[in-house]
């Protein structure tokens, strides 16, 4: 009876199995740089089995394609805009700095002519046309529909 599983329990065979390498190590060596891809696979499989790896390659696929389609014209673009924001963020932190130091410099809250007396300088009321036009703005973008459904 010399079956494939007697062969397989055989003590001798057993011993000689688990000193000899597997294929993977017999593969790799003794190279530090085969170990470190052996590891990597390892560390990638849980990434495959999960489909989280897809993602990455999505996310990469679409920063390759946002470079391949960036040429000179978006890039200044891109500039322009981030130069005219900052500019912007800048001048509005510069005024509301500078207003901020001018209230803690008064002593009494303005009365309500005082505030009157105020809107007679031309700064506040350069500020006050801008921030008026500004909500006229606003409010033209945000049209509504007329909801009368009277006619219906």
């Amino acid at each position: 009876m010399n079956s494939v599983s007697d062969k397989s329990l055989n003590p001798g065979d057993a011993g000689a199995a688990q000193k000899s390498p597997s294929a993977l190590e017999s593969l790799l060596g003794e190279d530090p740089g085969i170990k470190g891809l052996d590891e990597l696979i390892g560390k990638i499989e849980p990434l495959l089995a999960g489909g989280r790896l897809n993602r990455v390659v999505d996310a990469v696929s679409l920063l390759a394609d946002l470079v391949d389609m960036t040429d000179d014209y978006m890039l200044e673009k891109l500039m322009k805009g981030f130069e005219e924001g900052v500019g912007a963020a800048w001048s509005v932190g510069n005024a509301a700095r500078m207003a901020a130091d001018q209230v803690r410099a008064t002593e009494t809250t303005p009365t309500l002519m005082g505030l009157i007396r105020l809107a007679k300088e031309p700064e506040v009321r350069r500020g006050l046309t801008f921030f008026l036009m500004m909500a006229g703005v606003m409010g033209r973008q945000m049209r509504y529909q007329n909801l009368d459904h009277t006619g219906d």
